[in-house]
């Protein structure tokens, strides 16, 4: 199936925006360009009617489908509560593909998605990468799996397990509960080893610690779930003493320690912004994060923390950010290229150029403009205006 589409601003997220065609070959992005070269044998002509054509959006860390919108508490599949550890859990295990936010959040053009579990413990489950599909089933809406390993700093643990009167209680137990893990992990991959020396079958296995196995080999990261500066500069000694890869994710007080996540070479997501106030350490959030991560040339993405912010509208938030002083280019970046590369599927998504999947918006004006509307999507055709 070779599909053309005609009269668009096409915003590759690598260049500059330009007045063009794109070809689709089966899926695949086959061209971009003024006026496309092979331009033979085409199945499909779409007129973009001069709209904005994008990549999909990708919310980068979401909770969509781990308790679905009007469902209530038996749908609620977010925190595994039994355990400061639970690193077992797969949040694919918990989703609900027919979440009716997830074709609402397709409308704000959110085609991709991160879902992660909350952040009741210190050591949560592994989040997975799903795209937005007409199959409401998780086999193809499926990126990848096990993509990253959630934890979590601050008020949500102390929280949770002050109620069952068990560590942790404080900040320090959070982090001590933290480490305590990644050094079980360590003698864990040890005992692997010397039953391999030894000719021996491994008959000890922990699915605990084969989750934490992949993050000390760096097979994927760790998610951090972090607010205030000092649970950040927690966090980047822990990645310092373990040698591992991290995200922090929510980074709120992030201009206060921007120069140490620099340092360290940190990826962050930023947000929610628009939502309240509603814990002690949201009081220092802030629009301006998003301007001075652009300007230090921080690699990060604008997140919706979906239902906490709804997906469907993380695009309004990048634009208030630019109503701070955020670059345009830069937020539109935020959403797609830059998520991309922080989940690590910019070699398939998050841009429009040769040999990428097409999974893209047409948007009838700047999506952040609420006024605006997609008028078709690579899933949906064209859509109701």
């Amino acid at each position: 199936m070779r599909t053309l589409i005609t009269n668009v601003v096409v915003h590759t997220m690598t260049s500059e925006p330009f007045k063009g065609e794109v070809l689709i070959e089966n899926g695949v992005i086959k061209e971009a360009g003024y006026k496309v070269k092979n331009s033979e044998k085409i199945d499909e002509t779409i007129d973009g009617k001069g709209g904005m054509l994008m990549p999909g959006f990708i919310d980068a860390h979401s909770h969509i489908g781990l308790n679905p919108d009007g469902q209530g508490y038996e749908y609620d599949d977010v925190n595994e509560y039994s355990d400061p550890v639970t690193s077992n859990v797969r949040s694919l295990d918990g989703f609900t593909p027919t979440d009716i936010s997830i074709p609402e959040a397709a409308k704000g053009g959110v085609m991709i998605y991160c879902v992660l579990t909350g952040s009741a413990n210190p050591v949560g489950g592994l989040s997975f990468i799903a795209k937005y599909s007409k199959k409401k089933n998780v086999k193809e809406m499926l990126i990848r799996e096990d993509n990253g390993l959630k934890m979590a700093t601050g008020e949500n643990p102390k929280r949770v397990y002050s109620e069952q009167k068990k560590m942790p209680v404080t900040r320090m137990g959070t982090a001590a509960v933290i480490r305590k893990f990644f050094f079980d992990a360590k003698n864990y991959i040890e005992k692997v080893k010397k039953a391999e020396k030894e000719g021996k079958p491994f008959t000890e296995h922990d699915s605990k610690m084969e989750a934490a196995v992949m993050v000390l080999n760096k097979q994927i990261p760790a998610r951090v779930h972090c607010h205030r500066a000092e649970d950040i500069l927690t966090a980047i000694r822990i990645k310092k003493e373990f040698d591992i890869d991290m995200v922090i994710e929510h980074c709120t007080e992030y201009i206060k320690v921007k120069d140490e996540i620099k340092e360290a070479g940190i990826p962050i997501l930023l947000g929610p912004i628009m939502s309240s106030r509603s814990k002690v350490e949201l009081r220092d959030m802030t629009f301006n994060s998003y301007r001075v991560a652009l300007e230090e040339g921080i690699l990060f993405g604008c997140m919706s923390d979906h239902p906490v912010f709804p997906s469907e509208v993380l695009r309004l938030q990048a634009g208030m950010a630019c109503n701070y002083g955020a670059d345009e280019a830069g937020m539109l970046k935020s959403l797609t290229i830059m998520p991309a590369k922080i989940l690590g599927i910019d070699d398939e998504y998050g841009s429009i150029e040769e040999g990428k999947k097409a999974n893209l918006c047409l948007w009838n004006g700047h999506p952040f403009d609420a006024r605006s509307k997609t008028i078709w999507n690579s899933v949906d055709g064209f859509l109701e205006v």
